[in-house]
């Protein structure tokens, strides 16, 4: 007969949280190995020894991690999963019969800690990393990679537009100017046309960035992704160059600040925060400036970085075919002439060498080598010693391996954060709240890898048996014998 399951709930009195929850849990290896009570010195400063007691930071660091290991994206999400997910309640403390804390206590204590905190909580994850011996510190990898921000492209206007809505705001606190009508949305387009109009411009306007005379009216920090119609942010990592592949540092910018510009910060920040000195660093072809090679250097670090690709519009012969000599301190074009230095041009800091000019006119491959009617010239940059002697590392087997390695080194930290941490988009705003998010996330990476079980070396099987006492005919089946045991015993080892 078919069977009707009816829906009745008994009062349960010997039902026990703690044998609810699976002895190889994710939670309970977690609890076990991250000890979090360290959270309560780093913002003991927030609380005062009298009133009504908050909410546990502890408990509020386990939500945070709750949130980016199970992907969730609110707060609100978080907390209902909180409310009927055994283990979340049994990781947090909380027993069946307690009430979990509301959601916006969670956007309160985040404001309220800043982003300092979170620095230093990501921060203190990276010291387990390194008492439990996961960092070598040798070699450090960087990368940046593109997020979305929290906001669309229709809220990015220009700064005249934007300062006159938060204008509005001010004056009409009930209606905010972004629910204007759209008559009056229409006599403000007006007003703004009217005042680029009035304004004289620039020859040189069509050079400026976006984000200098742009804002967003939903996140005024976001600025529009290169090569893409939405607006977002900048990602930065450093990346230790162990097996284990331990973040050193996250963080965020302006999606108009380049790769480079954060390096050498990263570099020194490591360097005199975890007492790290690493003997080379590793990264892509926009590392690979004048400034941060010079620096590496002058810190005896080993820039092994792909030259700065500057491409030129015009295909003329590119400096690597002129010949410098260094002891008349000349350069030889393609056709044996000789380009004499005629000054210096602060601007790129390097020297100037011009050929002679009545002998550029004549040349037969003018065409090819220069459109200035003066005649070819060539730059030479006053550290052109370091620029030549990173070339020649270039060269050597030590940086092809790097290469390789920083392809499966560091990319595929910023793929496991965009998949399973939610990093392809943020989902707070403005510059502060961004770099939380991230350095949340990076810790979470990094716990993980310390979470992994370290296993032992394992031991080399022992030698197979001589023959030496074993008639030729049958040594021979024998020893097929023992191949095949061999075999089968080192796939059980593997």
């Amino acid at each position: 007969m078919m069977g009707i399951k009816n829906r009745e709930f008994k009062m349960q009195s010997n039902i026990c949280l703690e044998k609810l929850v699976p002895e190889d849990h994710f939670y309970r290896v977690l609890e076990g190995k991250i000890d979090l009570s360290f959270v309560r010195d780093l913002v003991q400063d927030f609380y005062v020894p009298y009133g009504r007691a908050s909410i546990d930071p502890v408990v509020f660091f386990k939500l945070q991690l709750i949130m980016l290991f199970e992907g969730f994206h609110s707060e609100r999400q978080l907390m209902e999963q909180a409310q009927v997910n055994l283990a979340f309640r049994w990781y947090i403390g909380y027993d069946l019969d307690e009430a979990i804390p509301d959601h916006s206590s969670l956007t309160r204590i985040r404001e309220r800690y800043g982003l300092t905190t979170f620095r230093r909580f990501f921060e203190q994850i990276v010291q387990l990393c390194i008492d439990a011996g996961l960092v070598w510190g040798a070699e450090l990898y960087f990368d940046g990679t593109r997020v979305e921000a929290n906001a669309a492209i229709d809220s990015y206007v220009r700064n005249f537009e934007y300062d006159l809505h938060n204008h509005l705001n001010i004056l009409f606190p009930d209606t905010p100017a972004r629910e204007l009508e759209r008559p009056e949305l229409d006599m403000l387009e007006e007003w703004v046309t009217s005042y680029q109009k009035a304004v004289p411009h620039d020859k040189r306007d069509k050079y400026i960035s976006q984000a200098s005379y742009k804002t967003s009216l939903t996140d005024a920090d976001a600025t529009l992704l290169r090569k893409s119609s939405h607006l977002g942010y900048h990602t930065h990592y450093v990346v230790d160059g162990g097996k284990k592949r331990i973040i050193l540092g996250a963080l965020v910018t302006p999606a108009n600040i380049q790769d480079n510009y954060p390096m050498l910060d990263f570099i020194r920040w490591v360097h005199f925060r975890w007492q790290i000195k690493p003997r080379m660093a590793v990264g892509d072809s926009k590392y690979g400036t004048t400034d941060n090679i010079v620096a590496l250097f002058e810190e005896n670090i080993l820039p092994f970085t792909p030259r700065a690709n500057y491409r030129s519009t015009q295909k003329l012969y590119p400096a690597d075919m002129f010949r410098y000599d260094p002891e008349k301190d000349i350069y030889y074009c393609p056709q044996d002439q000789i380009l004499k230095k005629v000054g210096q041009y602060k601007a790129n800091r390097s020297y100037v060498y011009e050929g002679n000019t009545k002998i550029c006119l004549d040349c037969p491959v003018r065409s090819a080598c220069t459109t200035n009617k003066r005649g070819r010239r060539v730059h030479r940059s006053f550290f052109q010693d370091d620029l030549d002697r990173a070339e020649s590392l270039r060269q050597t087997e030590a940086y092809q391996k790097a290469m390789r390695k920083r392809q499966v080194w560091v990319e595929p930290k910023f793929g496991e954060a965009k998949q399973w941490h939610g990093l392809y988009r943020f989902r707070l705003r403005r510059l502060w709240r961004v770099n939380i998010e991230a350095l949340l996330i990076a810790s979470v990476q990094n716990i993980k890898q310390l979470l992994k079980p370290r296993h032992s070396r394992q031991k080399p099987l022992p030698p197979a048996p001589s023959l030496a006492f074993v008639p030729p005919l049958i040594a021979v089946f024998f020893s097929f014998f023992l191949f095949d045991l061999q075999k089968i015993r080192m796939c059980k080892v593997s």
